[in-house]
This record gives structure tokens, sequence and C-alpha cells, in this order.
């Protein structure tokens, strides 16, 4: 059962790529429009803007295009789901690929000896790449919130986009004042600034999804596991205390260890069957968690028990040190003491005694 619930996740999360296939396909398009615009009057804004929509549309077609493999390879073949993975390292090649294409252009436009600004006619372009960002962000994140699962390549794609969206606008806006001023520096400026905000946040992106990709969850994302891990166990189980927990990520999904303290006195077949039930539990109620393995361990003493013991044990002790050596206590020392009787003189003194009596 939990088999096939993993199965039913790993599909849902692949017919939320189809967002994914129409960000590549319209980023394809617009490549191909910048690079027509671009033969008709050249221009290295527009060739870089067209440039780096064709990377976004090779970096989201193949990074759909591998999540689609690992998830029919996982669920076909019977993989283990370390191939999810193959979406984090999608991601991190999107990501490093963006980088230097990034670089390049805020260089090229550095450097480029064109004096003259680029026609104001064709800061329509730029504008209308920022105003497709948007929309396309709004899509992917719409996507995300109707299966209420985050999905790693679409929530990459999303925060892609809208780092295109300050590009693309700042790229549009600086033609214009450059036009308006007849000087190509404040376009030049721009685009230097603008390139080294988008590095910074594709920085961002690539640590996250190297993260991923060695199977470590950030901490944000952790702790929104454990409070999703104890709101289940509070509705599922009376067992809540948990001594350790463990998640591992696979990209989009999770796996879990968690070990929750019983009581004692638990048999292991009580204990089997609870752990398989809240194991089966936290796989249906928390979408990302595709396994769970818990494990029921003896509960500790509590703070009032050990400090009960130590009390108990300090008045044992005690009561030892009153006794002295021979152990009768206080009520020995209460008596009065005897003299000790000496064995080998009785019968003569009782002897004596009896001479003293004849006599008189």
């Amino acid at each position: 059962m939990v088999r096939r619930l993993a199965v039913r996740k790993i599909l849902t999360a692949t017919g939320v790529l189809r967002s994914t296939y129409i960000v590549a396909t319209v980023s394809l398009a617009l490549s191909i429009l910048g690079m027509l615009i671009y033969l008709y009057e050249p221009s290295d804004v527009i060739l870089m803007e067209s440039f780096v929509w064709l990377i976004e549309a090779m970096s989201f077609g193949g990074l759909a295009l591998a999540f689609k493999v690992a998830a029919s390879r996982t669920i076909v073949y019977r993989a283990r789901y370390e191939i999810l993975r193959l979406e984090s390292l999608a991601v991190l090649v999107a990501a490093i690929v963006a980088v230097f294409v990034s670089l390049i252009v805020a260089v090229r436009n550095l450097a480029s000896s064109h004096v003259e600004p680029t026609p104001a006619i064709l800061a329509a372009y730029p504008l209308l790449s920022g105003v497709t960002s948007y929309l396309l962000e709004k899509l992917s994140i719409r996507s995300l919130r109707r299966i209420e699962l985050d999905i790693v390549a679409v929530r990459m794609i999303a925060e892609k986009l809208k780092l295109d969206i300050v590009f693309e606008i700042g790229g549009g806006l600086a033609i214009l004042v450059s036009n308006l001023l007849g000087a190509a520096t404040p376009e030049r400026l721009a685009a230097v600034a603008m390139g080294a905000y988008v590095v910074y946040g594709l920085i961002g992106i690539a640590r996250e999804a190297a993260m991923h990709l060695i199977g470590v969850v950030p901490r944000n994302d952790y702790r929104d596991m454990v409070v999703k891990i104890e709101d289940t166990l509070r509705r599922a189980s009376r067992y809540q205390r948990i001594r350790r927990l463990r998640v591992e990520s696979y990209g989009t999904f999770r796996e879990v260890e968690l070990w929750i303290e019983a009581p004692p006195g638990m048999t292991l077949g009580v204990a089997y069957r609870e752990s398989m039930r809240i194991a089966r539990r936290l796989v249906h109620e928390i979408p990302e968690l595709l396994r769970a393995l818990v494990v029921l361990v003896p509960e500790r003493q509590s703070r009032r028990s050990r400090h009960e013991k130590r009390y108990t044990r300090s008045r044992s002790s005690a009561r030892r040190r009153a006794a002295g050596p021979h152990g009768r206590g206080n009520e020995q020392s209460s008596q009065p003491r005897r003299a000790p009787r000496r064995h080998g003189h009785p019968q003569r003194q009782s002897g004596a005694a009896e001479h003293e009596a004849g006599r008189s």
C-alpha cells in the first residue's frame, strides 16, 4: 500500500511538469524572436537576451526530461528512489550555465565598443520578455499550490523566472534611458548591475540544488518536516515524544527515520505493528514523503523519577552512616551497656559463694 501511494505521488509530480514544458516552449519561441530581431537590427542587448532565453529553454526542457526519466525508472523498473536526485542535478547544471551566461552578458555590455544606444523601439523586446517571465512564474507557482507539493524543479524555475523579470525589465528601461540621454553608458551600467543581482540569486539556487543532490535537507525544509511530523503524531498516535529524527532529501521528495519513545513494557509484536501503522500514516499525510522508518524505543526516565531515586539513595546512605559499623542503628545505643561475660570463671564464682554460705 505504501509503495502504491509513493508511485501515485511520483505520477502527480510528473503531471505537474507540464508547466515546465510550457516554460521551455515559450522560452524557445522568444529566443527565436530575439535572433530574428538581431538579424534585422544588430544589438548586443537583444542578442544576449535571445541567448538567455535559448539557455533557459534548453535548461528547463532538460530538467523536465530528467525528472520524467527518473520517475519512469523508479516506477516501471522499481529502481531505488536515489535516482530522483537526477532532478537536483539538472537544476544545478541549469543554474551554473545561467551564471556563466549572465556574466558573459554583463562583461559584453561593459566592454562593448558600440557608443550609440540601442534603438528605443527595440526596448519592447526585453520589456515583453519581462512580462512573459512574470506570467510564467505565476503559472509555475499556481501549479505547485494546486497539488500542495513542493517540486524542486518547478520551484527553482519559478525563482529563476523571478530573477529574469528584474533582468529584462531593467534592460528595457536602460535602453529607454540611454535613448533619452543620447549615451550608452546607462545601458551598460544597468546591464552590469542586473547581471550581478541575477548571479547572486543563481548562486543561492545552485547551492540549494547541490544540497538536495547529496541528500542534505535545507534548514527551513527540515523545520517544516518536523512540524508536519509532530502534527501527524498528535492526530495519529499516543506516542509523541521524538527522540531522534533524520530527514534525507531526494530532490522533491523526502525519506525520514523517526525514533519515538514508548513504554518499556511494550512487547516486540505490539511495537512492530504500532510502528508500521505510524509509518503508513506519515506517508499518507505528508505529500512529499515517500518512505518512513519508524522505530519505537523504550522511554527514558523522567527528571522526577531520577530525582526521587537520587533522594531515596541519599536517605538510605544517611541511615547506614547513622547505624554505625554493626548496622544496629540508634536503638542499640539507647540501651545501657552490659559488662562482658567471662567464660572461664562462672563456676568458680558460684563455688565460692556456696562456701561462704556454708560458713555462715
